[in-house]
């Protein structure tokens, strides 16, 4: 923010995006120009941390085809809640098993995720052999 007094005084104030939104911090404006990047640099790492803490706490591994179902089931299917989690299943590469997952629960692939060791399994959709599991959530 820069108003008519902050000019008077060369100085601004700011107020982050991962900070909370009363928190500003007032400061001259050569000191702002100077520290700009790193000012953006360390937001943009604490929006990245923020986000990979919350995947982390809200990523579940699930094997069995009926526990997948509960978990992107709705308790209350005429007032759906946000269901808010991403599930690590295994599914064969098959885009018909996709399809009927998305179809059945309107869940989705997300990602494959290119750092994980290939570990065999059984496909959520169709019980066959599945080499890597795949992130999948559901869109609102």
């Amino acid at each position: 923010e820069i108003g008519p007094r902050d000019i008077e005084n060369n100085s601004v104030f700011m107020g982050r995006r991962d900070k909370d939104a009363k928190d500003k911090t007032g400061m001259k404006a050569d000191d702002f120009v100077n520290s700009l990047t790193k000012i953006l640099d360390e937001i943009q790492q604490n929006i990245f941390d923020k986000a990979l803490k919350f995947r982390n706490e809200n990523t579940i591994n699930i094997d069995d085809k009926d526990d997948f179902y509960k978990f992107f089931t709705p308790n209350d299917k005429s007032n759906p809640e946000i269901h808010g989690g991403f599930a690590m299943g295994h599914w064969c590469g098959n885009s018909e098993c996709e399809e009927k997952i998305k179809d059945d629960l309107k869940v989705t692939i997300r990602c494959i995720p290119i750092n994980e060791k290939e570990e065999t399994g059984k496909c959520i959709s169709c019980g066959k052999e599945s080499k890597r599991r795949v992130v999948f959530a559901k869109a609102y």
